[in-house]
């Protein structure tokens, strides 16, 4: 019998945006501080630009894996708001109770434990354990 395939949702991360924002704010606050006015004023707006990038590049969508005759999966992603699958190669580089870093067709995904539901990320995990190579 086929197993079913397993579906993600994942949501851009809270837990991430605030961390982000309290590391950016503590370098330029320490800048502000201790830093001529110039200098300070350019990295609190150098921080301010990379945070607003980073939010900007939060993918969200939606992960799948189609269990294939031979064991193996097979793995698509969908971007909300989109209809169409497309296949993709999904690389695991972190796997930790936390956090797990994938690579996404080369683009860097770090899933964070608000990022979807406990139940579908301990699926995932399961999944990640699986096909590691031994």
């Amino acid at each position: 019998m086929p197993k079913a395939p397993i579906a993600l949702g994942i949501a851009p991360s809270r837990l991430s945006l605030l961390l982000h924002v309290l590391l950016a704010a503590q370098v330029a606050g320490i800048a502000l501080l201790m830093a001529p006015l110039w200098l300070g004023a350019s990295l609190f707006a150098v921080m301010l630009a990379v945070t607003l990038y980073a939010l900007r590049g939060r993918p969200r969508g939606t992960l799948r894996a189609l269990p294939l005759a031979d064991d193996s999966l097979r793995w698509e992603w969908q971007d909300a708001g989109d209809a169409a699958w497309r296949p993709v190669v999904l690389r695991c580089d972190y796997l930790g109770p936390w956090l797990i870093g994938l690579r996404l067709d080369g683009r860097r995904l770090w899933l964070w434990p608000d990022s979807s539901s406990a139940a579908s990320l301990w699926q995932l995990r399961r999944l990640l354990v699986q096909q590691r190579p031994t």
